[in-house]
């Protein structure tokens, strides 16, 4: 006579739950799949096959998630792309309003002064960064943002946003 311990118990338990569920998700997949009416547009189809991927536990929906830019892709030219600088928060720090109508949107991205590593072009005019260039960057924090291999030129940001300092005047 063999006798179980409870862990082991609890876990063939698990295990047998969750294969019903998988091929309960299967059936249902099937037999929706067999009595599917033609007559919807494809793109309820997919919407469908994709909730129902979802709902079986199936990673599907992991592939939608944005990677980040390369840095070729960060540097050329994109028409579904705006990029503003909405202004300077200090001497070394500016807000960015990004929006790329294929890939994300950030309202009010901090970005920091520094030097180029690598050449490119600048997000906001076009002109070419070269190594060693004074850039502003995307602020990197815990997560890493979609266009975090951007660059916009600290000259172009100097001529839309002049840093302003207040001298002493005496009278």
């Amino acid at each position: 006579m063999h006798i179980e311990s409870p862990a082991r118990q609890c876990k063939t338990t698990a295990r047998h739950e969750a294969d019903v569920h998988h091929d309960t998700c299967r059936i249902a997949h099937d037999d929706h799949a067999a009595t599917h009416d033609e007559s919807l547009a494809p793109v309820w189809s997919h919407v469908i096959k994709r909730l129902l991927a979802g709902y079986c536990g199936e990673a599907e929906g992991e592939a939608y998630l944005a990677p980040p830019l390369t840095r070729e892709a960060a540097n050329e030219p994109s028409r579904h792309r705006q990029v503003e600088v909405i202004e300077r928060l200090s001497e070394t720090s500016i807000a960015v309003l990004w929006q790329d109508a294929t890939l994300c949107r950030y309202a009010d991205q901090v970005w920091i002064s520094c030097r180029a590593r690598l050449k490119g072009r600048c997000a906001v005019s076009g002109a070419t960064i070269r190594r060693n260039d004074l850039i502003y960057k995307p602020r990197v924090r815990s997560a890493v943002p979609v266009n975090a291999a951007a660059m916009i030129l600290a000259s172009v940001v100097d001529l839309q946003h002049p840093l302003v300092q207040y001298k002493n005047f005496e009278r």
